[in-house]
């Protein structure tokens, strides 16, 4: 009985445990964040969705620290986007920059989530009724215009109009400011 005991775990037993990579590539600066790191944020602007033009800025807090040190300063603001795609009820924000209390700035790749982990910001939906009536008589007014140089700009005018309508989403999330969210680091950044 003893010997199928040994048999079977010693292999546990003599484990070595993982010491670290071989050959690990050389820090090029005095901070780093890996790839998965998180850290939670406030959001300074409110979003919303129908209008992407708009810069999504967060800040923290509270110092960020890592590994003993303060990688990210209170105060730091992150800068990004919210993205034409959304899903239910959540804003997919994406982030590209960081600017330090001092001034200083960093490229960053960051992906917002929900504070229960979970991607995109949550916020409040309110569906769009298409105007498909207004369409059909931008269309009409197109087909209808006199002939020659006139009418060309009116059925180009409402032709674009009649475009612009078509790709209009049925619906808006707004996020209010204020909001707390959680940033994930999509790509190793040293700095």
């Amino acid at each position: 009985m003893l010997q199928v005991f040994i048999i079977l775990f010693l292999p546990i037993f003599a484990l070595e445990p993982w010491a670290g990579l071989t050959n690990p590539p050389p820090q090029k600066g005095k901070y780093f964040l890996h790839t998965g790191f998180m850290f939670d944020a406030v959001l300074q602007t409110a979003i919303f969705s129908y209008n992407l033009e708009s810069p999504v800025i967060a800040e923290t807090e509270f110092d960020i620290i890592y590994l003993d040190k303060v990688m990210i300063p209170k105060g730091t603001k992150i800068i990004g986007y919210a993205s034409v795609l959304k899903s239910a009820d959540r804003v997919n924000v994406f982030f590209h920059t960081m600017v330090f209390p001092n001034g200083q700035e960093i490229k960053f790749s960051g992906l917002a989530l929900h504070t229960d982990g979970s991607a995109g910001i949550p916020g409040k939906v309110k569906k769009h009724k298409e105007s498909i009536p207004a369409k059909v008589l931008l269309e009409a007014a197109a087909n209808i215009a006199a002939p020659g140089v006139g009418g060309a700009v009116v059925r180009e005018l409402t032709a674009e109009q009649a475009k612009e309508m078509t790709y209009r989403p049925a619906y808006s999330i707004t996020v209010k400011k204020a909001t707390p969210i959680i940033i994930y680091n999509i790509e190793r950044i040293e700095y």
